[in-house]
């Protein structure tokens, strides 16, 4: 993408490019699919209780790491996509997301840790507000300002995070994806806030559609396969497809809860759950190419002084620590 094309807010229109990688497509359905289903199976257990808790709580997280690293291994297919790569095989791309979401999880760490040093920073400045005397004054100059620096630290992280994930999928390794993402934030925050605000318009409408109609289905379709599952549990069908005035007497937004979890309808049930899973991944696919575009468009120009400087004062360090070793020849080092 030339620079001229990439400056501008159009270009996010691309994000809907990202249905024709069906590679990276199927790879975050799949992976979203075989957690959802591990879900399912862990929740059924945990209703049942008794000593299956421990096995269920254990399935959910490998649900969960499944998820995550189907997301990752689709972002670096986007990735690809995006830079007129050649698109990566799966399994290359599924354990090279395993790599991106340890990346991941440091850089959410310094993430929050910078934000608890912030936060920590204006506590202790708040203790000044209780010198006796002349607290009111202290509070009166420090208490707004420290909402601001708050807020401001809040938007940084907030608009950081997934750029540093996009820096992660474009190549980059954790301290110079969080490097990036931060500087570009600190030094063109209304050209990011303008970007994510554009690429919200244009998926929202989307996920709108595809969830309205996708939600009228499910209901009209738990109608056709609640009766039969109703009248073998003793039940009675009220004409709206929902026994007793709606699912478990919830109503239609329950019932398409109980669809995200294959539940009230059996085998039906699960099967219309691996459908909203899709769904979510068609939207998220959306998003994610999107976001991977923010980050190209933005990313220009920007450099890694910072980090630069942080490697050049490791390597003195541990230049000066290799001079103070002895030298294995040495007659002057001690003898074991």
């Amino acid at each position: 993408m030339d620079r001229k094309a990439a400056d501008n807010l159009g270009v996010l229109l691309r994000s809907y490019e990202a249905l024709y990688n069906w590679r990276a497509l199927s790879m975050l359905a799949g992976s979203f699919a075989v957690a959802g289903l591990a879900i399912i199976g862990a929740s059924d257990m945990a209703l049942r209780g008794g000593g299956q808790m421990a096995l269920a709580m254990l399935l959910g997280l490998v649900a969960l790491v499944v998820a995550v690293m189907g997301v990752n291994g689709s972002g670096l297919m986007l990735a690809d996509q995006a830079y007129d790569r050649p698109i990566r095989p799966f399994i290359s791309a599924f354990f090279g997301g395993l790599r991106v979401t340890l990346a991941a999880l440091g850089v959410l760490v310094l993430l929050g840790l910078g934000y608890a040093l912030v936060f920590l920073v204006v506590f202790l400045l708040s203790l000044f507000a209780r010198i006796p005397g002349i607290g009111g004054a202290f509070a009166f100059l420090l208490a707004g300002p420290s909402v601001l620096v708050l807020a401001l630290t809040g938007a940084v992280l907030f608009l950081a995070a997934p750029l540093a994930v996009a820096g992660l999928w474009h190549g980059d390794g954790m301290m110079a994806a969080l490097t990036r993402a931060t500087t570009i934030v600190v030094k063109r925050p209304l050209d990011v806030f303008m970007r994510f605000l554009v690429l919200g318009l244009i998926v929202m409408p989307a996920a709108l559609f595809l969830f309205a109609m996708v939600g009228m289905g499910n209901l009209s379709v738990a109608g056709m396969y609640l009766v039969d599952t109703l009248r073998s549990m003793g039940g009675h069908y009220n004409g709206m497809g929902m026994g007793g005035g709606g699912y478990n007497g919830m109503g239609p937004m329950a019932s398409m809860f109980g669809s995200l979890m294959g539940r009230g309808l059996g085998a039906a049930g699960v099967s219309t759950a691996l459908v909203w899973y899709l769904v979510i991944a068609v939207v998220g696919l959306i998003h994610m190419l999107g976001v991977i575009l923010i980050y190209e468009s933005v990313s220009e120009g920007i450099g890694l002084d910072g980090l630069d400087v942080v490697q050049r004062q490791v390597a003195r360090i541990k230049a000066r620590m290799d001079e103070a070793k002895p030298a294995s020849g040495d007659p002057g080092a001690p003898s074991p």
